[in-house]
């Protein structure tokens, strides 16, 4: 099968459209689990924003490195904190920690992204 190089232009164009639309992808290292697995075996589509309501699921950047990103659902807000439920625990971030909300998760990728190591 033979890709011709303007569809591979198409669609470095539509990745580099989306991104400066806000449009970013993750692979969760901890938080809610879903049907399908547990947060680290998901990549999670969200789009960045600094509006979020209650009871938005949302991509957080916790102070511990090695735990984040975290797929998380907002459960209280102040103008400069959330309180986020990631899993079983709640935990108070900035608001600046909460890269923006989530809008589809695409199972089983993240767990080929930890085996190679990312």
């Amino acid at each position: 099968m033979r890709i011709s190089k303007r569809a591979i232009l198409i669609a470095l164009a539509v990745l580099v459209a989306l991104f400066f639309s806000g449009f970013r992808v993750a692979h969760p290292k901890d938080g809610l689990s879903n049907a399908l697995g547990s947060a680290n075996s998901v990549l999670g589509i969200y789009r960045t924003s600094s509006n979020f309501e209650v009871g938005t699921k949302v991509i957080v950047n916790l102070d511990a490195p090695s735990k984040s990103p975290v797929l998380a659902v907002i459960r209280a807000k102040t103008p400069t904190t959330m309180d986020i439920q990631a899993g079983p625990k709640l935990v108070r971030v900035k608001t600046a920690q909460v890269y923006g909300k989530l809008l589809a998760v695409v199972p089983f990728l993240g767990s080929v992204l930890g085996v190679i190591g990312l």
